[in-house]
């Protein structure tokens, strides 16, 4: 049974539960009216969701940031991870009150919340993905946490299972693996489980299947999942999952051993699961770099069966200091989204690995680090060897730095290269007077450079065209870099090219033949012109079409 009949009111939290006198009928997803507020309580009331259970089971889903939960006057738990769910099991009343408060962070690990790069509607402390009661067995499954294991001799999944027992236990839990819609390699196995009434207990097990079907990211293959299946009794919990191998060096990115460009759109919390993958998909992105946030578990459900690859930042905020936090929240982040396949990388946000070169150029400003920096921030590093030792991390500055952000309103595009060495060059380009223009040229620059991991950030979120344009897999770009300039294939397909450049500046013209093997940059030639002020264009023909890029020099 969901719960949608809430009343809120601001409050200032002390020890016991919060008390108002002025509550209001609001949706604890979007409560605009509590905005700039730093704690807001929400009330509801429900019946007894039981039919022939014996206890009942409370989800509160997207729980932000700090809460505190009391059932019917009485505390039952505190919950400071809002990309996990609150789960608590109880004994309902005919009729029963609800009592949620929930704090904004004081910890600076909010992330972008605590940044105006999202709206004061959108920081505001509530009940963001949702809340439902139900009628649950004596034993129940409160958590299933699962991650894929691969080695040399043998493929699997690694199960735990946490369990809620409101009687004396002594049974076994199933758990099997199963593709989704579609025969296939399968396993099952059973693990005992004892317990005494009261008691909450974790077991844990493995599955092994051979030669799985692999989930591929979107264009180099299909996107086969598995679903993982507890059950104890009448009562189970199920997880998704996927087998696919990850690797990160300097040739850039590989997925099951097949290099994946890595052409990366930077996004905030304001979009829907499903529109944030559609408008990557529109701009040629392969990859999303949710911003210093954790989207729903919608969001990693549409990624996966999308194909779509996703760079998932541990949310910080600059000044955090405490390095125990930083461990508890990167352990919990991997335990929520560990086990999904279109999981490329984490990133975690470290000042301290900044930029060594800062330059002004005519139309934005360039960024440079060496990669050989002393080392990152305790917190940053409390973070990363906090995940595990097979993941790809990325230590990345915040979004803002080097942008001069007023007030930390971001109003220029960010456009980042990341190699696996540490090295990193952003461009930071002002949004107005042509932003969008200069942009696209400093994203070719990134891509022309051979960055194999290269990221988006637009300020209005209307700039898709443009990183469609600068992303498209298969472009011909301009390259003024060398003492003439030439024109430079990029090729991010899997298919070697070969065939003509057209270009045109002003009333000259000329034709280029190239080839460029898969994944790689090859050199057309100089163009035999003179391009100061004029507009140039090139145009690469395929068979099936043709890609033009052009604009004034």
């Amino acid at each position: 049974m969901n719960l949608h009949e809430w009343t809120a009111a601001a409050v200032e939290p002390g020890d016991g539960p919060p008390e108002a006198d002025d509550w209001q009928t609001v949706d604890p997803a979007a409560p605009d009216a509590f905005a700039g507020e730093h704690a807001v309580a929400y009330r509801t009331e429900f019946a007894d969701p039981r039919e022939d259970d014996e206890r009942a089971l409370l989800t509160l889903r997207g729980l932000y940031a700090h809460a505190r939960v009391w059932l019917n006057g009485e505390f039952v738990g505190r919950h400071d991870t809002y990309f996990t769910p609150f789960r608590t099991v109880f004994d309902p009343e005919a009729e029963n009150e609800l009592l949620v408060e929930c704090r904004a962070p004081e910890d600076r690990f909010g992330g972008v919340f605590e940044t105006a790069l999202v709206s004061e509607r959108e920081r505001v402390p509530g009940i963001r993905w949702g809340a439902s009661v139900e009628g649950v067995p004596a034993a129940v499954i409160t958590d299933l946490t699962v991650r894929t294991a691969e080695t040399d001799e043998e493929v699997g999944v690694n199960a735990i299972v946490t369990i809620d027992a409101g009687s004396d236990l002594d049974g076994r839990v199933r758990l099997s693996l199963q593709p989704e819609g579609a025969d296939g390699a399968s396993a099952l196995t059973q693990v005992g489980v004892q317990a005494s009434a009261g008691e909450r207990v974790v077991v844990q097990g493995q599955l092994s299947v051979r030669d799985p079907d692999r989930w591929w990211p979107r264009d180099t293959g299909p996107q086969n999942r598995y679903t993982v299946r507890a059950q104890l009794g009448g009562h189970d919990r199920t997880a998704t999952t996927g087998f696919r191998t990850i690797e990160y060096g300097p040739e850039g990115l590989s997925i099951n051993g097949t290099h994946v460009p890595v052409r990366g759109l930077v996004s905030l919390p304001d979009e829907s699961a499903t529109d944030v993958i559609d408008r990557a998909i529109a701009a040629n992105a392969t990859l999303i770099r949710p911003y210093s946030h954790v989207p729903s578990e919608s969001f990693y459900e549409a990624a996966d069966a999308a194909g779509v690859l996703v760079c998932q930042d541990v949310p910080m905020s600059a000044g955090a200091l405490d390095a125990e936090r930083a461990r508890l929240v990167a352990r919990t982040l991997v335990g929520a989204v560990g086990h999904r396949p279109s999981l490329a990388a984490f990133g975690v946000r470290d000042d301290a690995h900044g930029f060594d070169v800062t330059t002004e150029e005519e139309d934005r400003r360039v960024l440079r680090s060496t990669g050989n920096g002393d080392g990152g921030a305790a917190t940053a590093t409390a973070a990363t060897t906090s995940l595990p030792d097979d993941a790809i991390v990325l230590s990345m500055p915040g979004l803002d730095t080097g942008t001069d952000a007023d007030d930390g309103i971001m109003e220029s595009w960010v456009l980042d290269g990341h190699a696996s060495d540490g090295t990193r060059t952003r461009y930071v380009v002002p949004g107005a007077d042509g932003g969008a223009t200069r942009a696209r040229r400093a994203i070719e620059a990134l891509r022309l450079s051979a960055k194999p991991f290269v990221t988006a950030f637009d300020p209005s979120g209307e700039g898709t065209d443009t990183i469609e344009a600068a992303f498209e897999p298969l472009a011909a770009m301009l390259d003024d870099t060398a003492a003439e300039p030439r024109a430079v294939v990029v090729n991010d397909t899997p298919e070697t090219f070969s065939g003509e450049i057209d270009w045109r500046a002003g009333s000259e013209s000329g034709s280029l033949s190239v080839t460029a093997d898969p994944f790689s940059r090859a050199v057309a030639g100089e163009l035999d012109a003179s391009i100061d002020g004029e507009q140039i264009a090139l145009t690469l023909v395929t068979d099936d079409r043709r890609v033009e890029n052009g604009d004034e020099r």
